[in-house]
């Protein structure tokens, strides 16, 4: 039931967002900023020049995994620098994330994100390297109902776009 859901989720996230005249796929390389480091990767969509989904996965030295969506939507992307090949952009935008921790017991958590980086866009705006930090905020909802300590994720990507 739990994946009917999910699924669900993320058909109507691609379905809302969706334009005709751009679609992303991608991976890229995450670990997290703060009192834990835990490398990970995610699988990228992104059905929209503004909005970029992620399928993440990491794994904690003390053999912890966690399974996690997020979704972010950017509408600020700033040329800092264009040149012959692309462009050298900031960007900042907010989002979500809800993330399942696979220990002794299972914790799911979810929030906010606030991802705050920098893209280069090459080739006619097809391809995409990127980097941001995430800081996140957000509530443990299983096993109890409690505020989460907030984390940085940070992310480094590259990104095929279909025009």
């Amino acid at each position: 039931m739990k994946i009917k859901a999910l699924t669900a989720a993320v058909i109507l996230c691609i379905a809302v967002t969706a334009r005709v005249h751009s679609f992303g796929l991608g991976a890229q390389f995450n670990f997290r900023a703060g009192d834990i480091f835990a490398p990970g990767a995610a699988l990228v969509i992104s059905p929209s020049d503004m909005t970029h989904m992620a399928i993440n996965w990491y794994i904690d030295f003390d053999k912890v995994s966690t399974l996690g969506f997020t979704m972010d939507v950017c509408p600020l992307n700033l040329p800092i620098i264009n040149f012959d090949a692309g462009s050298f952009n900031f960007t900042l935008g907010g989002g979500f994330y809800a993330n399942m921790v696979l220990n002794r017991e299972i914790i799911i958590n979810g929030g906010l994100r606030v991802p705050i980086g920098f893209n280069v866009l090459l080739g006619k705006r097809i391809f995409e390297i990127y980097t941001h930090v995430a800081p996140s905020f957000g509530l443990d909802l299983i096993p109890s109902m409690e505020l989460s300590r907030p984390f940085y994720p940070i992310a480094l990507g590259v990104q095929l776009w279909f025009r």
